[in-house]
C-alpha cells in the first residue's frame, strides 16, 4: 500500500474516533506505558542515543521484548526498537517538531501552549508488539485501528508507531504528532479540514548538519502532496473550497478511489494558501484560530458571526464552512476564487522544482 494511502487511512481513524471531548479535556498523569518494567535509576545516554534533546534512558520490558524508555524535555518515548539510525533520531525530532507545532503558524511573538505533560510515544520494532499495544491501550475500538497496514496513529494523546523505515515513520510521527499535541493541550477542536492540513503541514522535513543529525521542518517540501494536486488539476478533478470545507476523508475513503488522497493534498494547499496566499490576507487571522482553539474561546469568536445558540454546534461538528467564514472571510464565493488561482498558480510548469527542494513555489512560478 503506498505510503499516502495508509497515512489518509490513519487520519480517518482520528477523524472517526476523536470527538470535541477527547480534544478539549485534560487528561490525568499518563501512567509508564503496557508492561513496564522500568529501571527506578536512569542510565546516561550513550552512543547513538547520545544527543542532547535525551534527559535519561531506563529500561523498559514490552510482551517479553527488551526496550528503553528515553525521556526527553516534554516526550517519554517506550520503544522496543534497538539503537538504530531512526531510534536515535526520534527524540531530537519529536522536540524539534514540537517546537514547529508551538511556533510555525502562531501570530507572530507568540506561542502555542507546550503541554501540561510530557506526551507518551511509542515506537514498536515491529508490527505485532504493535498490535498487542494497540489492543492495551484503545481497547474495544482497537479493531478499527488494527485496519491500518503501516506506521501508527494518535489516540488520546499518545502516539502508537512501529517502523516503517526512517523516512516513512518520522513523516507519519510528524503528522501524527501534531494530532497528539492539539488531542493533549487545545480546549476546542480545530475543524476538521484544518487538523488535517496542518498535519500534512508538518510532514515535510530534511536532515541536514555535518552529520545528517539536524532535522529541519519544510511544509513545501511534499512531493507526494503536490503530485496528487498536479494529477487532479490536470483531469479536471480539483475540489472547490466549499466542498473541501464539507468533506470528510471518512466518506471519501469509502468510495475506494483517490478521493481521500486529493483531500488530503488540497487541505495540505489549503493551509499553504491561508499562511501566505491572497497576499497574506489571511495569515493573521490563522494564528487568531490556533489561539482560539488551544484557549477554548473558539466559540466566542464564532458566536459573533453566527450567534451564540449556534456556536457550541458548530465547533463541535467539526465540518462546514462556518469556521472558515467566522475567522476568514464570510463571502466563500470570493474566497474560493482567490483559492483556485492560488491552486492553479501553484501547479503550473515549473514549481516542482522548489516543491522538490523545500521552497515556496509561488515566487519562482511567479518570476
Amino acid at each position: 500500500m503506498p505510503f499516502y494511502r495508509f497515512l489518509a487511512i490513519v487520519s480517518v481513524c482520528l477523524f472517526i474516533l476523536q470527538s470535541p471531548a477527547c480534544s478539549s479535556a485534560r487528561p490525568g498523569a499518563p501512567s509508564a506505558g503496557p508492561g513496564v518494567a522500568a529501571s527506578p535509576v536512569a542510565q546516561s545516554s550513550a552512543g547513538p542515543l547520545a544527543h542532547h534533546t535525551v534527559d535519561s534512558v531506563e529500561d523498559w520490558t514490552f510482551n517479553g521484548s527488551p526496550g528503553r524508555i528515553i525521556r526527553t524535555a516534554n516526550y517519554r518515548i517506550f520503544t522496543t526498537q534497538p539503537e538504530t539510525v531512526l531510534s536515535a533520531r526520534v527524540p531530537g525530532f519529536v522536540e524539534a517538531a514540537l517546537e514547529r507545532y508551538r511556533t510555525a503558524l502562531s501570530t507572530p511573538g507568540t506561542s502555542l501552549p507546550e503541554p501540561e505533560l510530557k506526551l507518551d510515544t511509542f515506537l514498536m520494532r515491529s508490527r505485532p508488539d504493535w498490535v498487542v499495544l494497540t489492543k492495551s491501550l484503545t481497547g474495544d475500538q482497537a479493531d478499527l485501528f488494527l485496519r491500518i497496514p503501516r506506521g501508527g496513529f494518535a489516540f488520546g494523546g499518545k502516539a502508537l508507531m512501529f517502523d516503517i523505515g526512517p523516512r516513512d515513520t518520522l513523516a507519519v510521527l510528524g503528522h501524527e504528532g501534531w494530532h497528539q499535541y492539539t488531542q493533549r493541550t487545545f480546549r476546542h477542536p480545530l475543524p476538521i479540514w484544518l487538523e488535517e492540513g496542518l498535519g500534512t503541514y508538518m510532514e515535510g522535513h530534511r536532515w541536514e548538519g555535518p552529520s545528517g543529525t539536524d532535522v529541519r521542518f519544510l511544509p513545501w517540501c511534499n512531493v507526494e502532496r503536490f503530485d496528487q494536486l498536479r494529477t487532479v488539476e490536470a483531469q479536471g478533478r480539483l475540489m472547490g473550497l466549499m466542498d473541501l470545507l464539507e468533506s470528510t476523508p471518512a466518506e471519501l475513503l469509502a468510495v475506494r478511489d483517490d478521493r481521500a488522497l486529493t483531500f488530503y493534498a488540497q487541505v495540505w494547499s489549503l493551509t499553504h494558501f491561508l499562511a501566505e496566499g491572497a497576499g497574506g490576507r489571511y495569515r493573521p487571522a490563522l494564528g487568531e484560530l490556533l489561539a482560539d482553539a488551544a484557549a477554548g474561546t473558539v466559540t466566542r469568536r464564532v458566536a459573533q458571526a453566527f450567534g451564540p445558540q449556534r456556536a457550541g454546534a458548530i465547533v463541535a461538528q467539526r465540518r462546514g464552512p462556518a469556521v472558515f467564514m467566522a475567522y476568514f472571510n464570510p463571502d466563500l464565493e470570493e474566497a474560493g476564487r482567490e483559492y483556485d488561482a492560488f491552486l492553479r498558480r501553484l501547479v503550473q510548469p515549473g514549481s516542482r522544482g522548489p516543491i522538490v527542494a523545500g521552497e515556496s513555489p509561488m515566487k519562482a512560478v511567479a518570476d
